[in-house]
């Protein structure tokens, strides 16, 4: 978002007479003044315009006198967490203002919202924890949930003049949330990407394919633009580059985190795969993917299109790729129509647990060899992050591979037996009988 069209944070009250005195976007009034330290601070009125400027007479004269400003030291949580929201928080992206709203108001702020924050310890964060995952809420989430209150409480001390400590912080390793408990996602088995992949069509199979080999997100690869996200001069050195995203209005912005924007290898074929799109596409922009119109493909079209190409895909049997998307009679039997088609099923996709775009992501990752080639394919931030995602298959991975490592040291130690009917040979089993 531009700064030319973003809200402003706060707006002067008009008049001499209010002076000092703001108007925030929700419509509250706000006081602005210099504490004792000359530090800016901002304290909201509840109230009208007349209380505001008491409120300002009040501060202002403890001023002119010498005496001690500061916020008052009953600072509430649910305070706090609304000044974070209308000044720091609304300037993000509208997913991300979206996320933090929903961890504070739905989560934090019907606990904490009244309580003082000299009043909220590490036992309440602690509760808090508990609380979430008795309600069923998913360990990711209540990472999420910690992470939007510590930033409370930080903003609470850089901005409102609290001086105590961040209970986030003071949590034990065994308090937190426990992000190795989340259950690894359903990722698309090799006969099921490849069914799905038959039963699709341009411009989306290209889409899956490049998802599943270089792990780009869904709003990742529909951002990509031919000029500056691809290098296929040399087929045998192709590159591909990750530096922005389509947000749900159809903008193309900027990736947040520097970790996400990478350059990565493309393999020959895919490559190849890219320049056969282009020579089909009819559109002469910018974009790799585009509508007919030039303008970015939604991230909603995609989705669609792949729950499509699902719902089509067949074994080599004929039987659905995906069974648990069509109704089953009391036996277990899938359900055929009189044309000879099957039923499909009226339920949630969320609650099938089925692969989504997300797991060709994790499928291309399931192809590295450890998590830190992983790491470097996904764009994680740390090796840790992919470990917490893929412990299980990297754990098996290494076992096979230190069994290798282990048969070959050993076939290097020890002499070549010798040959049939020698002293010195194995007599097999049924020969000593």
């Amino acid at each position: 978002m531009s700064s030319a069209n973003a809200t402003p944070r706060r707006v002067r009250v008009p008049g001499d007479q209010n002076r000092n005195i703001y108007r925030r976007p929700d419509g509250k009034l706000e006081i602005g003044y210099r504490d004792s330290l000359g530090k800016q601070r901002w304290r909201v009125v509840a109230g009208g315009i007349t209380a505001a400027r008491a409120e300002r007479d009040t501060i202002l004269g403890k001023r002119g006198k010498g005496l001690h400003v500061k916020p008052s030291p009953r600072l509430r949580f649910g305070e706090a967490a609304e000044r974070w929201l209308a000044e720091q928080v609304v300037d993000l992206r509208p997913s991300t203002q979206a996320f933090y709203r929903n961890a504070v108001q739905v989560h934090v702020e019907p606990r904490w919202g009244r309580r003082r924050m000299d009043a909220i310890d590490v036992d309440d964060a602690a509760r808090l924890v508990r609380e979430l995952r008795s309600a069923g809420r998913a360990e990711s989430t209540i990472q999420g949930v910690l992470v939007a209150a510590s930033r409370v409480f930080r903003f609470a001390r850089r901005r409102c003049g609290w001086h105590g400590e961040n209970p986030i912080g003071l949590l034990e390793a065994s308090e937190r949330p426990r992000l190795s408990d989340t259950p690894e996602r359903r990722i698309y088995e090799p006969d099921e990407l490849a069914q799905v992949l038959a039963a699709s069509w341009e411009p989306w199979t290209t889409i899956f394919r490049l998802a599943d080999v270089a792990a780009g997100r869904e709003s990742e690869l529909l951002a990509l633009w031919w000029s500056e996200n691809l290098d296929l001069s040399d087929l045998d050195a192709a590159e591909i580059t990750f530096t922005h995203q389509v947000d749900r209005s159809g903008r193309r912005v900027p990736l947040k985190t520097d970790e996400s924007k990478a350059t990565l290898p493309l393999p020959r074929w895919a490559a190849l795969m890219l320049l056969e799109h282009r020579a089909r596409s009819r559109h002469t922009g910018p974009f790799v993917f585009a509508t007919r119109s030039g303008r970015a493909i939604g991230q909603r079209n995609l989705l669609r299109a792949l729950y499509t190409a699902q719902e089509r895909a067949r074994t080599r049997e004929g039987r659905p790729t995906f069974p648990e998307l069509f109704e089953h009679d009391e036996r277990g039997h899938l359900v055929v129509a009189e044309r000879g088609e099957f039923v499909p099923r009226r339920v949630d996709r969320r609650k099938l647990k089925l692969p989504d775009f997300h797991a060709l992501r994790h499928t291309a990752a399931m192809d590295c060899d450890d998590a830190e080639e992983a790491r470097d394919l996904l764009r994680h931030k740390n090796s840790n992050v992919t470990r917490a995602v893929y412990r299980a298959h990297f754990s098996d991975r290494r076992r096979s591979l230190l069994r290798a490592r282990m048969e070959a040291r050993h076939a290097s130690k020890v002499p070549s037996a010798p040959p049939a009917d020698r002293p010195g040979e194995v007599v097999p089993l049924e020969r000593a009988s």
